[in-house]
């Protein structure tokens, strides 16, 4: 079975027999839950959301080290990649990468990856159509756009203005406005 991983900008990692193997993958699914304390020393868990996937993978590779290279690469230049073996998975970064040489692979290495799902998201396109625009609505009956004051055109008649300012004007009946009986008058006794 050959093991690939394709980047977008790198090209792709093939393992064959004659370049190396992944001898190992794990998927890491996991989800956070948030905590809140509360009065009584106990927490009370509300949300929970998905944490991103993660894949590990780990192999060697023989025969030079022109496929750590390529791995290395990916990862410096943060390669979208898409990985096919016995899982298979696309949109994924290198997000940790180990290289591990030894004298029992004189040319090539062993290495460990951590790939982790990348969420992808685009703004929406949403037709406007029969929306009108706030610049186009000078014309709307009874109002007038000036800047940021929008005016009537609807006049107010005196009277009913002088009973709008006479109200402010009326003592309130909710209580005294002066203190009959003074409680402190600043002296010490």
């Amino acid at each position: 079975m050959a093991y690939v991983l394709s980047g977008r900008k790198c090209g792709a990692v093939r393992f064959e027999p004659d370049s190396g193997t992944v001898q190992k993958e794990s998927m890491t699914k996991s989800s956070k839950m948030t905590s809140n304390a509360i009065e009584n020393g106990s927490s009370i868990e509300d949300h929970v959301y998905k944490n991103p996937e993660q894949m590990q993978i780990n192999g060697v590779v023989v025969g030079g080290m022109e496929t750590a290279e390529a791995l290395e690469n990916m990862w410096r230049q943060r390669d979208l990649i898409t990985y096919v073996g016995r899982f298979r998975e696309s949109n994924l970064i290198i997000i940790s990468l180990k290289l591990d040489a030894d004298k029992g692979n004189r040319d090539g290495c062993a290495f460990s990856a951590t790939l982790q799902k990348v969420t992808i998201a685009s703004s929406n396109y949403i037709e406007i159509g029969g929306i009108r625009l706030m610049s186009n609505q000078d014309g709307v009956a009874g109002i007038k756009s000036s800047g940021l004051i929008t005016t009537s055109r609807e006049t107010v008649t005196e009277g009913a203005y002088a009973d709008y300012v006479s109200s402010y004007s009326r003592q309130s009946n909710n209580g005294p406005n002066v203190r009959k009986t003074a409680s402190y008058n600043g002296m010490g006794r």
